[in-house]
């Protein structure tokens, strides 16, 4: 008994004094592309200036989603006109741990702004059965694009948005500006169960979708839109198109307001929560960050803390200069460590100008931008941030509180920006953007359990560190 007994404990011996394991760390800065570099070894000694980040007093906040993008018609029609290998790179790139990572997937119902056409899936007048319904229009460019990045990620998550509803539900007779006719409620929500079954007759499962993008917007009247107000698109989402698929037996989930979190769309979404039937009837708020930033976020989750929220849109501008990737990484990482779990981008595929297009002169880029002369990809700025946590983080991992301590003789530390997130698996993740100068150093040592994990944070640059 006794040799059993120290026999045990040698195994706990071993076990509590066992090495733990190498972190990995990938690195992208202002001259450089994305790769692997070395990390150092862990250490149970730090020293009284480190800056450090306790990953075991760090606190789970919310569930990470994912990444994502969307299919405009506009990039699946360049992406049709590519040679067989460009399209399985630009889909690997995309959707696969070899580029971005992405696992989120928007779809316009109808046309939008982005689209090579006007048009619904219902442009008889009139027809209030839908016997006229078809997605035609998208089975020509649309879902083969869907197909492919499918065969290249098979768990992706699908959501869809409208950009206006049929011309004859609205009070214009147009796709362009107007409203919802109240008297059309009832086909409209029909109208969205029967794009949810015809993908789902596609292969494409649309887990959520949301009432509107962007119900506060004209786009100068020649793009789809259709004006909400708080009340109509609360009454429209409590009183049918919740109704309609619960009696369907769909579990679609439907995401709030889709526009930017802005003072006025906070406002917006907050007079909606207030209503408990519209709390009840909705499971996330979607938000666009073209104007506010993601600290107004903070009274919505002070009151509403169990709701989940997802950045819904936001893509590349086609001025490079713009938007560069600590740009991203200040408006992404602070999207996250304010409470939103996804971000998805806009259009995954478009020309060095920024076409084609039928908006009002937008300059939108894509997220992978073609050449339309040379046939070459070019990796975005947004693209590159992507490529930090893509590939790194597994749905359902946690983002974590996890703030920075400065050491006594902390240097620069307001430098750098980072979220921290833990996989299912335990593992973690931490994205850190640095703002200081190219030639200057900034330190951060990730303490889990008796161990210290060093990382030399490199200006002008994009880190990620995964810690066992």
């Amino acid at each position: 008994m006794k040799n059993i007994i120290f026999a045990l404990m040698g195994i706990a011996s071993l076990v509590s004094c066992a090495e733990p394991g190498t972190a990995k760390l990938y690195r992208t800065t202002s001259t450089s592309e994305f790769r692997e570099r070395d990390a150092t070894f862990p250490s149970k000694m730090t020293g009284p200036g480190a800056n450090v980040i306790d990953l075991d007093a760090a606190k789970p906040d919310h569930d990470f989603l994912g990444l994502g993008v969307s299919f405009a018609e506009s990039s699946a029609y360049l992406w049709s006109k590519l040679p067989d290998a460009k399209r399985r790179e630009v889909m690997d790139l995309l959707w696969t741990e070899k580029g971005a990572g992405l696992s989120i997937g928007r779809i316009h119902i109808g046309a939008s702004d982005y689209s090579m056409h006007l048009y619904t899936y219902d442009d008889t007048p009139g027809d209030t059965e839908l016997k006229h319904f078809s997605i035609a229009d998208d089975r020509r460019f649309v879902l083969p694009a869907i197909h492919a990045a499918q065969a290249a990620n098979k768990d992706i998550y699908f959501f869809g948005s409208p950009w206006s509803p049929p011309a004859w539900m609205k009070s214009t007779g147009t796709l362009c500006g107007g409203r919802l006719n109240p008297s059309s409620y009832p086909v409209y929500a029909q109208y969205f169960l029967r794009f949810l079954k015809s993908y789902a007759d596609e292969g494409v499962l649309v887990s959520a979708v949301t009432v509107q993008n962007e119900p506060e917007t004209v786009q100068a009247e020649n793009s789809p839109t259709c004006l909400w107000t708080a009340e109509e698109s609360a009454e429209f989402t409590t009183g049918f198109l919740a109704p309609a698929l619960k009696a369907s037996r769909l579990k679609t989930q439907i995401w709030a307001y889709d526009h930017n979190f802005c003072a006025k769309g906070v406002e917006y979404v907050m007079s909606q929560l207030a209503d408990p039937a519209f709390r009840d009837s909705v499971s996330a708020l979607a938000w666009h960050p073209y104007v506010g930033s993601p600290t107004n976020l903070v009274p919505v989750r002070a009151a509403y803390p169990a709701m989940p929220m997802y950045v819904t849109e936001m893509g590349p501008h086609v001025d490079r200069s713009k938007r560069d990737m600590l740009w991203w990484a200040d408006l992404v990482l602070g999207s996250f460590n304010e409470g939103c779990g996804a971000f998805v981008s806009w259009c995954f595929l478009l020309d060095e100008e920024g076409q084609p297009n039928i908006t009002p002169g937008f300059g939108c880029g894509g997220l992978l931008e073609i050449d339309s002369r040379t046939g070459e990809l070019y990796e975005s700025s947004q693209f590159r941030l992507f490529r930090h946590i893509g590939p790194f983080v597994k749905r359902g991992a946690k983002v974590l509180q996890a703030p920075i301590c400065p050491g006594e003789a902390s240097k620069g530390v307001e430098d750098v920006k980072h979220v921290v997130f833990r996989n299912p698996d335990g593992s973690y993740v931490a994205v850190l953007a640095c703002r200081a100068g190219k030639f200057d150093r900034r330190q951060i040592q990730f303490k889990l359990g008796d161990y210290y994990y060093s990382v030399q944070i490199l200006g002008e640059s994009v880190t990620t560190v995964l810690i066992p």
